[in-house]
């Protein structure tokens, strides 16, 4: 397993994380736009896995999709814990998944790191 693949799983590992943590503190019933449905959360997050099971995937393979498609996961999971985190920020208090935001941030920065190193 390369270290793009590895670091790749560790992010995904710490998506799941913060999906317990959203789910567990009612995330889509605090959004700003209003309560998100549960059917919509649900089909969310399994596109959203599936997306990244995709990526792990392909990186594994060293195919030719592997880096625009890990761009587009760590890119994307930069600013899911760069939004909760500045939700917390703005409403001064707790946003649902604002605790493990602060993984994600880091270890998606360390995943385009990498990327930019290659």
């Amino acid at each position: 397993m390369n270290d793009v693949s590895v670091l790749i799983l560790i992010l995904i590992l710490l998506l799941a994380i913060h999906l317990v943590e959203e789910i567990r503190t009612g995330f889509r019933y605090r959004i700003p736009f209003g309560p998100m449905p549960k059917s919509v959360f649900i089909w969310l997050n399994i596109l959203i896995y599936t997306f990244c099971f995709i990526t792990l995937y392909l990186s594994l393979l060293n195919n030719q999709f592997a880096v625009p498609l890990t761009w587009a996961f760590a890119v994307g999971m930069l600013l899911n814990g760069l939004g909760h985190i500045s939700m917390m920020l703005v409403s001064r208090n707790y946003f649902p998944g604002g605790i493990t935001a602060f993984l994600l941030v880091p270890a998606s920065i360390l995943l385009i790191t990498r990327l930019l190193a290659h």
